[in-house]
């Protein structure tokens, strides 16, 4: 007599593991997610990273690649000693270049130090192949106490069969193969022990002239295999009153970083782009960031010129104050220091722009491309639909 189906799925579960095996597909966010930093990145990806997935970075030298990942580690730390105060798991980084900047990392939150709360594991390979690499990689996922994988970066990695051979002989394919072979072996163990893996990659220039110009290290199997894709560019730059100046500016105070949704497999594909604000003093500028965005989302109403109100969503009436008087803010200048002296209103508009970033099915949140009208394709010098996958 054949087995039923639950008799089947107890049977497997039994055989090769607990949940191998469900009825039911769980939501994508079921363990979690991790912060890109800031409201003005998580919005492109409607709220944040799920917690247990392959993701690129990529992009071209000093585009913020590294420092958005030290952002992620630094949610992954908060995260942690919320949710594992006694236990927490640990971040491994693979610093293939051995470029890893502590002092830059604690000022986007990430604590690198040997007496974090949240410890990192470091790895800075001498020698070895890529195929040694990844299994180092693999062994320590398999101990369950990783929660976060950053290799930096995937263009630094070299195959066994490189290594062994002539610098006078070419090799067709190079980390393509080892680097495919690690994604089909990966992919699960990532799900199985809620584990989210950054590959930090580098765009180079396609000097043949044809196919994708966006051209990265590692082959279809890497990109085929990453849920997903985001590639950062440098912006322009802002002074200290928040204001965005050109690229050819003296003397800034920071500079926007732009990051482009390449492919995404855990949300709509609608939101290209994201902005984010990184001062040279203080690193990620959160509540200016916060400020820009409730901007555009009109929860914050600045068509009166030279006045900033904060908005109700739900009257359409312009905030009070204790005392009852409306909150209303004298010049751009004027804007964050009001919110840095009343931090109750700005965790209020903090907690409401990440409230309507989440929101999937609402006609009034339109893209920041949109909004900006920027013309995505026209920017990357590449229709974005047709990158190969």
């Amino acid at each position: 007599m054949a087995e039923t189906v639950q008799e089947l799925l107890k049977k497997i579960n039994k055989t090769f593991g607990e949940q191998i095996a469900t009825v039911g597909v769980e939501d994508l966010t079921k363990f979690g997610t991790l912060s890109l930093g800031s409201p003005g990145f998580d919005f492109c990806l409607y709220n944040s990273l799920p917690t247990n997935k392959l993701v690129e970075f990529c992009g071209k030298e000093a585009s913020g690649k590294t420092t958005t990942s030290y952002l992620v580690a630094a949610s992954f730390q908060r995260k942690e000693l919320k949710e594992n105060p006694n236990n927490p798991r640990s971040i491994l980084f693979v610093d293939l270049e051995c470029g890893a900047d502590p002092s830059w990392a604690k000022k986007m939150g990430y604590d690198m130090s040997e007496t974090a709360d949240v410890s990192t594991i470091c790895i800075r390979p001498e020698g070895q192949s890529a195929e040694q690499v990844f299994d180092i990689i693999l062994d320590f996922l398999k101990t369950g106490e990783i929660g976060l994988i950053i290799i930096d970066s995937i263009s630094m990695l070299v195959s066994q069969q490189v290594y062994d051979q002539s610098f006078e002989k070419k090799e067709m394919g190079g980390i393509a193969k080892p680097l495919g072979d690690f994604v089909k072996r990966v992919k699960g163990l990532l799900v199985k022990y809620n584990c989210l893996l950054i590959g930090i990659n580098q765009v180079r220039d396609n000097i043949g002239g044809y196919g994708d110009p966006l051209i990265t290290s590692g082959g279809r199997g890497w990109k085929h295999g990453c849920d997903v894709r985001l590639m950062f560019k440098r912006g322009n730059f802002f002074d200290e009153d928040g204001n965005e100046l050109t690229k050819s500016a003296q003397s800034p105070a920071g500079y926007i970083m732009e990051v482009y949704v390449l492919k995404t497999k855990v949300c709509k594909w609608d939101r290209k782009l994201g902005r984010l604000c990184i001062s040279y003093t203080k690193g990620v500028d959160i509540l200016q960031d916060t400020i820009d965005v409730a901007i555009y989302f009109g929860l914050i109403d600045n068509s009166t010129q030279g006045w900033f109100k904060i908005i109700n969503q739900d009257t359409g009436e312009i905030e009070k104050d204790s005392e009852g008087n409306d909150i209303k803010i004298r010049g751009r200048k004027n804007v964050k220091p009001y919110f840095e002296e009343h931090i109750d209103q700005w965790k209020k508009l903090y907690d409401k722009v990440y409230e309507m970033i989440s929101r999937k099915e609402d006609p009034n949140i339109i893209a920041f491309e949109k909004l900006l009208n920027i013309d995505i394709n026209e920017k990357l010098g590449v229709d974005i639909n047709s990158l190969e996958d």
